[in-house]
């Protein structure tokens, strides 16, 4: 079968569904990756078909716009409106003829176009459509309403339905407006301006046939007001083919685990702050670290001369650092946290945005985390919660807790999508 899958996004959006698809590559079906093109080498290199389904041109100012995209208030808007359904006319008119002749489309949550293509493919009977969440959050429950780091707004709705409806239904008025271009696009095809699931951003973006939650229940459990048809496959974790840098792995060798400080592909571009608030950190603890920068611009904002218990390294394959790692100090995207939790580590998130203050409250309460927002991130606190951390209690529960997370969520993914073609 030609299986589809359209995703937005960063590289965490992205390797969730690379794991996904390189599982029913191997099975046989023909599977096709639509994102952007900056994704392209590594769609190929996990042995897919690329196509580009986006209009909007890498933006010049890497450092600008992922400032923009996360701004505590108005980041939100400007990536879902300004980003991603600006880009449905562009996006639908390129990703249109890929899902022409295929069996099964996959949609993101921010994948506007392929949900108007999956919508009208369902109902015309020419292409069947599963849509997949990466995280709790996306669900926006009244039962489990997600984490915001608004401390007095976390604190009315905990554990309060009631509460977690006004705020549900704050939330979804509030961001209304965010989908007007896909809306206006949907006129322009002929079609309602707004599907019969409600709102794209919201419970739009869920397709009848099934939704796929790329989480595993520990970590958000099913709540009475999720759509039907949801199937918790667990984390799909990518094993990227690239091996640690050598100067990484040789740095690993010579010495006891150390600190390891990442922002993933994106944030660490919105917080130069970061890096040397945590190389600071590690010094005054007299620790071991890895410093991983993103990109040499970002090495550039550290001093020239490190001492040599640090080592910097512009990106290293997660999955092949955590376990290497005494305390993994991140931002709390769902891959990020998945990879750390599958390595048994202990972490301090550091949340900007977006599901990241959610995530970073689970992980908190499975006893394996401590969260410290961005805002906050100084190197005396960061070093007072590090040392909480190499706590031995801290550290057995982070590896019982990655014991139990031994099922392969790609492989139940790519079930249910089996499933689905029959």
């Amino acid at each position: 079968m030609h299986i589809v899958i359209a995703t937005v996004g960063s590289l965490g959006d992205l390797f969730p569904f690379l794991a996904v698809g390189r599982v029913l590559a191997r099975r046989g079906h023909r599977v096709t990756v639509a994102t952007h093109e900056v994704h392209s080498g590594a769609v190929e290199q996990a042995g897919m078909h690329f196509a580009d389904a986006s209009g909007m041109p890498e933006p010049d100012d890497r450092a600008a716009f992922t400032a923009k995209a996360f701004h505590p208030w108005r980041g939100p808007a400007f990536v879902v409106r300004d980003f991603a359904a600006a880009d449905v006319r562009a996006s639908y008119q390129k990703l249109a003829p890929v899902c022409a002749g295929a069996d099964l489309l996959i949609t993101s949550t921010l994948a506007f176009a392929g949900q108007i293509l999956g919508e009208t493919g369902e109902a015309a009977g020419r292409l069947r459509w599963l849509s997949a969440v990466l995280a709790p959050a996306s669900f926006l429950s009244a039962y489990d309403m997600p984490v915001t780091g608004i401390g007095m707004v976390d604190a009315l709705v905990r554990h309060s339905p009631t509460r977690g409806r006004v705020l549900q239904w704050l939330a979804r008025r509030v961001t209304h407006g965010w989908t007007a271009p896909v809306r206006a696009f949907r006129r322009e095809l002929g079609l309602p301006a707004q599907s019969p699931l409600g709102d794209p951003f919201h419970r739009g973006q869920h397709a009848p046939r099934g939704v796929l939650a790329l989480f595993p229940a520990l970590f958000g459990a099913p709540q009475p007001d999720w759509p039907q048809n949801v199937h918790l496959c667990g984390f799909a974790r990518y094993a990227q083919p690239v091996n640690l840098p050598p100067a990484l792995a040789e740095f690993l060798d010579a010495g006891a685990p150390p600190l390891v400080f990442s922002l993933g592909s994106t944030a660490v571009h919105a917080n130069a702050a970061f890096l040397r608030e945590s190389l600071q950190a590690a010094r005054s603890l007299g620790r071991r670290a890895v410093l991983c920068t993103g990109s040499a611009a970002m090495r550039a904002t550290l001093p020239g001369e490190l001492p040599a218990s640090v080592h910097c390294v512009d990106y290293a394959p997660h999955a092949q650092l955590f376990p290497r790692a005494s305390v993994v100090v991140h931002h709390g995207g769902i891959g990020t946290s998945a990879e750390a939790l599958c390595a048994g580590v202990p972490m301090l998130v550091v949340p900007h945005g977006f599901d990241q203050p959610d995530n970073a409250a689970r992980l908190a309460r499975l006893g394996v985390a401590q969260s410290l927002p961005a805002t906050r991130y100084r190197a005396d606190r960061a070093a007072g919660l590090l040392t909480q951390l190499h706590d031995p209690a801290c550290r057995a529960r982070a590896r019982a807790l990655a014991a139990s997370l031994a099922g392969d969520g790609a492989v139940a993914a790519a079930d249910r999508v089996e499933a689905a073609l029959t």
